[in-house]
């Protein structure tokens, strides 16, 4: 019997779920930072370009940091066109 047979399913799918979060969120932040307007990254005083280097890697640090503190200002400070 393997180790993964003895865990529980709900243990499983929390396993999962993380696993998947911890891959797909600087895939999301990166398209979520790529997608915002110039304007209204200069209005956060922020730099798309520079997220968009940090994000090129699945860094899971600077997606936590973005979702933390840049992408808040972002909704702030939309530019409506």
């Amino acid at each position: 019997m393997t180790a993964a047979a003895l865990l529980p399913t709900f243990v499983k799918e929390i396993l999962g779920a993380v696993g998947v979060s911890v891959t797909d969120l600087p895939l999301f932040c990166n398209i979520d930072a790529t997608s915002r307007p110039s304007a209204t990254c200069r209005a956060a005083a922020s730099s798309r370009t520079l997220w968009v280097v940090l994000l090129i890697w699945p860094n899971i640090i600077a997606s936590v940091v973005y979702l933390a503190s840049v992408r808040p200002g972002l909704e702030a400070a939309k530019v409506l066109p």
